[in-house]
């Protein structure tokens, strides 16, 4: 095991899977939750989900596991037996494979998945434009465009949404719909101490918010930093946090090896071209 132990400041219930893959390499982990997770049981999110059982999107897009727990959470609270009722001709578009498991684990299908980024998904959002609505069409005889439901943290960048509304007469509307809020959380007073005093060998910031949050606690020099993403690396930088690793891939295994790479000696940021979706993960 590693003399000083790797702080991962993920959410209550996300930490476990990355923990244990870097216990069984070697590499001892203390899970300190410096973010809660609360779904957001809003009329504006409960008329989002009636109109998407009514078939009133042509696509969902769904870019963390949190969100699809919050609007399981959501339906179970408006006394909904069915779940997150998505209609056949919806597509249902997931942002990376940990997402997708998450909404079939849920009982939904997924008719793709984005590799891993919102950039990706937006990038690859004009082929998946026609397919659940080519029965309709515009006066000019192509298919109508796209109306998404995009539900998402409060916190998260309108990156996505601009992103896809800038693909013109493709997409008629992005409804970006709050489905939880992130609350920070203040860690304990020895944790903290930890993290300032260089008292862990690296810490894993897994979000834009989780990169400010630590900064402002502090890092010890001797601690490294790495991060999921190319959005959590900007905001790790812009907070004044010197990054260490960044993950090739948001997801366990390529964390897990950033992790190993920095305790190996810290060195540049990746510059392999990886994005986050800009979510509490």
């Amino acid at each position: 095991m590693t003399p000083r132990p790797v702080l991962l400041p993920r959410p209550f219930g996300r930490g476990g899977d990355l923990a244990a893959l870097l216990g069984a390499q070697g590499v001892r982990v203390d899970h300190h939750p410096l973010l809660a997770l609360t779904a957001e049981d809003s009329p504006a999110l409960r008329t989002a989900l009636d109109a998407l059982a009514a078939g009133r999107y042509t696509h969902l897009v769904v870019t963390s596991r949190t969100t699809v727990g919050a609007l399981l959470t959501v339906r179970e609270r408006q006394g909904a037996a069915e779940g997150i009722v998505v209609p056949a001709g919806t597509l249902v578009i997931a942002v990376g494979p940990g997402t997708a498991a998450e909404l079939r684990a849920a009982g939904i299908r997924v008719d793709h998945v984005a590799a891993g980024s919102g950039a990706a998904l937006v990038e690859e959002f004009p082929t998946l434009a026609g397919p659940a609505i080519a029965g309709s069409s515009t006066t000019g005889g192509g298919a109508a465009p796209a109306r998404v439901l995009f539900p998402t943290s409060a916190a998260a960048a309108p990156t996505v949404r601009r992103g896809l509304e800038a693909l013109g007469d493709l997409v008629e509307k992005v409804d970006q719909v709050t489905a939880y809020r992130p609350e920070a959380l203040t860690p304990p007073p020895a944790v903290a101490a930890a993290l300032r005093e260089g008292g862990y060998a690296a810490v894993v910031l897994t979000s834009p918010m989780i990169a400010r949050h630590v900064a402002g606690i502090g890092v010890g020099a001797g601690t490294a930093v790495v991060t999921i993403g190319a959005p959590t690396t900007e905001a790790a930088r812009k907070a004044g946090l010197t990054v260490s690793v960044q993950a090739d891939a948001p997801d366990d295994a390529h964390l897990a090896a950033a992790v190993q790479q920095a305790l190996h000696g810290p060195g540049p940021a990746s510059q392999t071209p990886t994005d986050d979706p800009q979510e509490d993960r």
